[in-house]
């Protein structure tokens, strides 16, 4: 699969300027459609945007949509500027409609993303079990690494048997570092890299040392089936000592 990268710096700017060139096509048919239906031609422009780029395209798409509206359709044109309470009243409203409608795609759409997530990394999980099963750990180690790469979006990641340095992964995939940034799909890991490791029963076979792809945020879940596939290789690590 190909890494997950966050877009804001393209889509977020695309997204701020979809309502003003749709506010700017409809000036040729202004006066001849009614204002009501400008303003939800405009919110759905705002919807769109943050269907794409989450909740900041769709704040950014409001605010533009507002602006666009005050300055193409409401009089005097070409000016921000509002003669008449009505007039302002309707240029908050699609401000207000334009964060509501942008805030509620944002979420769908976050919780779309929340579920295709679950649903690699369950995938993933069970693709490394299925070669767990017959038994040999240097197939599980390299499947192992292969989906940590992917779930994680790495860098590089290697198994070591002797000890790292450096920050860890904590069991329920919590990060060791409280002062990391947050993106479009969750903390950065740590950008100097991290490791996981690979224990059973208290017995330490050693640690994937993984090194991520800088600015790209990593759900929790991924973090959490990370800790799964290190898991299995380390139990597969163990039935191979019996």
């Amino acid at each position: 699969m190909t890494p997950r990268r966050r877009e804001p710096d393209v889509i977020v700017p695309l997204a701020g300027l979809a309502p003003l060139v749709v506010a700017a096509a409809m000036v040729s048919v202004r006066g001849e459609v009614n204002q009501e239906v400008t303003v939800l031609v405009l919110a759905t422009t705002v919807a769109l945007g943050a269907r794409l780029g989450g909740r900041p395209a769709g704040v950014i798409a409001a605010l533009m949509a507002a602006l666009s509206f005050d300055f193409f359709f409401v009089k005097p044109y070409l000016s921000l500027s509002v003669a008449h309470t009505d007039d302002i009243l309707t240029t908050i409203l699609l401000l207000a409609v334009g964060l509501i409608v942008g805030g509620l795609s944002a979420r769908a759409t976050a919780r779309e993303r929340e579920v295709r997530t679950v649903r690699d990394d369950a995938s993933a999980v069970r693709r490394v079990l299925a070669i767990a099963v017959q038994g040999d750990a240097e197939d599980v180690e390299t499947a192992v690494r292969a989906e940590l790469i992917d779930l994680l979006v790495l860098r590089d990641c290697r198994f070591t048997r002797g000890p790292v340095s450096g920050p860890e992964l904590g069991p329920n995939g919590q990060l060791p570092d409280p002062q990391l940034r947050y993106q479009d799909d969750g903390f950065e890991l740590p950008v100097d890299g991290f490791g996981i490791r690979v224990e059973s029963a208290g017995h330490l076979f050693g640690h994937f040392v993984c090194h991520p792809v800088p600015e790209v945020g990593v759900h929790v879940a991924n973090r959490r089936s990370a800790i799964a596939l290190a898991e299995v290789l380390a139990l597969t690590l163990d039935h191979a000592h019996l």
